[in-house]
């Protein structure tokens, strides 16, 4: 009988945490015969719109699989999924992709079927069959390869199905079921049997609007699950990973039966995934390794009296001279000496060499499992490791952790890195460590611009635009500055939600972190005009351009990642033979917590014979949950509209 451990609170939805019992039963190793393969319902024929999520341009019908194992212990799954295209825009979800892990041919995908249900004008049903000749296997890297095919004849209202079986060398490498997709969902099902002598953990994540069905099978060591009628979920903006929102069930290997010496527990607590981590070769066998030719450099690491700067230069030290192979994971399978000796590995094997250097200097560092953002979220009631997909390294000085990622070309050690701001870890230490949350209420996104606007005779605005860029406002302009000077211009073009052409650009202190990233921009646009009036937009440059929230309902958490502190000022002079027709009023404007506040100042300066349009945007605040959606909304609503009010000039009379 299954136990239930609790009944957990994440993220506002429902997790079910349960430990699977010692099951003993004979594998069927026969494919399964999927009910209805090949055999559509009038029901599906008839289909136009999907019930419980209108907007959606196809629906999965049925997605299932079985997951069972064999004499060597290896995972075979087989699935089925069926998917009815609605709108011309669904049809793209003809072309399939099967990803598979590949490397030593730990995963394979084989008995690959596939056809599509087509009508012709009559309303007659046509069977189209996938060749198998035109199944091909797309290598991605090392480590990922693809299946892929394309369904023949696909239009609105086909119907495609396919079947294939995986196989994986470890049983105990069990990935999540997902029951939620992009597309919406009308029934998913998963049936996994358990190998004798082994226990299994997992956790169950869903809203508490979705009823779900398990069923547990003691006699044949099997255990059912199934979820109906499942709206699509889809990018919304500030949203971390879609995973995190998915409905989906997440499993872990919890102990085994060890032959004469008893019932073993695997990583049922924090402290025991401590335990065999650091008893692992590699991961806690890592730790400690005196890493070749750096004797000279640690030497004057030791002799720097600054704890802070020792940091930094080991950091920039070690992110020059590795190179990073854009894989993850928290172990060094190889080693950190072959990644060293090769100057190239995965996150962990650099970020573990960071830590020997670290350590070896005589710093206070220890080993961080980290869940990037757009990895998902941890849950810390329950010790799945596989949750986890990074070693990050943390050091501690004068009581205050600092986060390092030697990987992360625009990290500054004094920062947290963007990719885990408002993240849960993991510090891999027996007396230390633990699950800690990590936010930076000390850094964060600081930005100042002046904009100066004349508009000529033409009805032609030209202007200078100064932007002055800090701590994380620095790193976000820096990353798109060095992805290209034109796609640099595109970007705040498209941004300013107007037609200007950007004359000319310049960056100053691009190799300083310590000092403010400045960009001067030298622009110019075509004023609007109706009769005797000129609009002249004061809105230019800041990021705020756009309102992001105008979906009716959310179901992600909004994650700013940091708190931030804007404030830009637009200086126009006053056309000749025109004068100011009302400014728009001085207000502020602030949210029912007093997270965000919202500052407009507007002066004529007769003097000069200028307009300033002074702003100020605050959030004191960088997550808000689902539930906050609607007030933020529509404060967002109000202070766009704000933005948007121009400055209007009339014709002297």
């Amino acid at each position: 009988m299954s136990v239930e451990h609790g009944m957990v609170c994440h993220l506002k939805r429902n997790t079910l945490l349960i430990i699977l019992p010692l099951l003993w039963h004979v594998a069927a190793m026969a494919q399964p015969e999927f009910e209805n393969w090949g055999q559509l319902t009038a029901e599906e024929k008839a289909l136009k719109v999907c019930a419980f999520d209108s907007e959606a341009v196809a629906i999965v019908l049925v997605d299932e699989a079985v997951a069972d194992y064999n004499d060597e212990r290896h995972l075979i799954i087989n699935r089925r999924i069926r998917i009815k295209i609605l709108k011309e825009q669904g049809v793209e979800y003809a072309n399939t992709v099967i990803p598979f892990y590949a490397r030593n041919d730990f995963q394979r995908i084989e008995d690959i079927e596939a056809m599509a249900f087509n009508f012709d004008a009559t309303g007659q049903q046509v069977i189209q069959q996938v060749d198998r000749k035109s199944i091909f296997t797309e290598p991605r890297n090392e480590f990922w390869h693809f299946k892929k095919f394309t369904f023949p004849g696909v239009q609105p209202g086909s119907i495609i199905e396919y079947r294939y079986r995986s196989t994986e060398k470890n049983y105990f490498n069990l990935d999540d079921w997902e029951f939620q997709q992009e597309l919406p969902v009308v029934l998913s099902k998963f049936n996994l049997g358990i190998p004798p002598n082994y226990e299994f953990a997992y956790m169950v994540h869903k809203s508490q609007q979705f009823p779900i069905d398990i069923k547990p099978d003691n006699r044949d060591g099997k255990i059912f699950f199934q979820m109906k009628n499942i709206p699509g979920l889809r990018d919304e903006p500030y949203m971390d990973a879609r995973k995190d929102y998915l409905q989906r069930v997440t499993f872990q290997l919890s102990g085994y039966n060890n032959g004469g010496f008893g019932k073993q527990k695997y990583m049922t607590s924090w402290d025991e995934v401590a335990k065999e981590l650091n008893s692992s070769p590699s991961f806690g066998s890592q730790i400690g390794k005196n890493i070749s030719g750096t004797e000279d450099f640690i030497a004057q690491m030791k002799a720097l009296p600054s704890p802070m700067e020792k940091m930094k230069r080991i950091y920039n030290y070690t992110r020059n001279y590795m190179n990073w192979n854009r894989f993850y994971g928290i172990h060094s399978p190889d080693g950190v000496k072959a990644a060293w000796n090769k100057k190239i590995g995965s996150i962990s094997d650099i970020n573990l060499i960071l830590l020997n250097l670290l350590k070896e200097s005589g710093l206070e560092a220890y080993p961080m499992l980290v869940s990037e953002r757009q990895h998902g979220k941890v849950s810390t009631q329950y010790p799945f490791v596989d949750q986890f997909n990074a070693t990050y390294t943390v050091v501690v000085i004068d009581d205050k952790k600092y986060f390092l990622d030697a990987t992360d070309p625009y990290g500054q050690p004094e920062m947290v890195p963007l990719s885990i701001l408002n993240t849960n870890a993991f510090i891999v230490h027996r007396k230390k460590g633990g699950i800690i949350n990590i936010s930076d209420e000390s850094q964060q996104y600081r930005e100042s611009i002046t904009v100066s606007l004349k508009i000529d005779a033409n009805k032609t605005i030209t202007g200078e635009a100064w932007l002055n860029s800090l701590q994380y406002a620095r790193i976000n302009r820096l990353i798109s500055w060095r992805r290209g000077r034109e796609r640099y211009i595109d970007a705040i073009r498209s941004k300013s939600g107007q037609s200007l052409t950007i004359d000319s650009i310049g960056i100053k202190n691009e190799k300083d972190d310590s000092l403010a990233l400045g960009q001067h921009l030298q622009f110019k646009g075509q004023a609007t005009t109706t009769g005797d009036y000129i609009f002249v937009p004061v809105n230019l440059f800041s990021g705020f351009e756009n309102n992001p929230f105008l979906s009716v309902n959310r179901f992600s958490d909004i994650n700013f990642g940091y708190r931030k502190n804007v404030s830009f000022s637009t200086y126009i002079d006053i056309p000749e033979g025109y004068e100011p027709d009302e400014l728009p009023r001085s207000l502020q404007l602030v949210n029912e917590d007093k997270t965000v506040i919202f500052v407009r100042e507007m002066f004529n300066d007769a003097n000069s014979k200028k307009i300033l349009a002074r702003f100020r945007i605050e959030f004191k605040k960088s997550l808000y949950e689902a539930e906050e959606y609607g007030a933020l909304k529509e404060f967002y609503k109000k202070m766009f509209e704000l933005l948007n009010e121009q400055v209007v000039f009339k014709k002297k009379q």
